[in-house]
């Protein structure tokens, strides 16, 4: 700590005391006279707190990095968990993201000694972990890709997962939703009565109006109206009637469709997932201080 230097008013005699003495009242040791310490100049009380403000700025800096870090990283998780078994990866992330929090740590124990981090070294520090995590990434798409090559339920199920969310939000496209009332045992479909005012097609098209469901078998589904009867197949129908019927999902898509698609909705999950890498690394960059010339 600084020291500050003066003279006594009285004898003349020279005292020097801490800085932190400032604006106290001592006695000169020399001939006993109470003299008041001088406050400290106004140049050095700023630099004290420029000091405190940028250890201050640090801190906040940091933990906005952490959390972005931390945000990502759980939805990375959430992505590799679907790719299942791909435990020894998994646990590979997690010794990353642990390493990056016992970093952290550390740099906040240096912060909590006054020693300002390095913000830029922190920063490539980040960006080093986000380039071993695109290569964690690249790893999972390679033996995810495999696995669904090698596993036809790895396929179906990857496929029914997302034909489930696509029948559902399809059901907000149905020209009119369906008239729905429970009935007595043998009647309608699983005790429900299912009317479709506008039966549609796959694009929407009108097929039958004041269609009832009568039947399904498998991906077969019967319907009567005004005139008649017919059936068909669940795929030529539109997706959202799907959501309204007993029936499974994937089954809303062509089966000479199912090999094309379930590698399609593979690449779409991966560059999703891709995406989210590079709006981290973006993320972080935007934290780092413009390079000096």
């Amino acid at each position: 700590m600084a020291l500050i230097n003066f003279d006594c008013p009285e004898c003349g005699h020279n005292l020097e005391v801490d800085e932190g003495g400032s604006g106290f009242i001592v006695k000169c040791p020399e001939c006993g006279n109470p003299l008041q310490i001088p406050e400290l100049p106004k140049s050095r009380r700023l630099r004290k707190v420029a000091a405190a403000t940028a250890t201050l700025v640090a801190i906040i800096l940091l933990f906005g990095i952490n959390l972005v870090l931390w945000f990502h990283a759980r939805e990375l998780a959430q992505d590799v968990a679907q790719l299942k078994p791909l435990g020894a990866a998994l646990q590979q992330a997690q010794a990353i993201s642990m390493a990056q929090e016992a970093e952290i740590a550390r740099l906040k124990t240096e912060l909590s000694g006054q020693k300002l981090p390095d913000i830029a070294a922190l920063g490539q520090a980040a960006l080093a972990a986000v380039a071993e995590t695109e290569s964690l990434a690249r790893e999972l798409e390679s033996a995810s890709r495999r696995l669904l090559e090698n596993s036809a339920a790895e396929r179906t199920a990857l496929l029914r997962a997302d034909m489930r969310k696509r029948v559902e939000a399809a059901k907000n496209s149905l020209p009119a939703a369906p008239q729905i009332a429970d009935v007595g045992p043998g009647q309608g479909v699983q005790g429900r009565e299912i009317v479709f005012p506008v039966l549609p097609g796959p694009d929407g098209q009108v097929l039958r109006e004041n269609a009832k469901v009568v039947g399904i078998d498998g991906d077969k589904v019967s319907v009567t109206f005004a005139g008649g009867t017919a059936t068909y197949a669940l795929s030529e129908l539109h997706p959202g009637v799907a959501a309204y019927l007993p029936v499974d999902p994937l089954l809303a898509l062509a089966k000479r469709q199912w090999g094309a698609e379930v590698f399609r909705v593979h690449q779409t999950l991966q560059a999703a997932r891709d995406q989210k890498i590079a709006q981290l690394r973006d993320a972080i960059q935007a934290q780092l201080p413009a390079p000096t010339e």
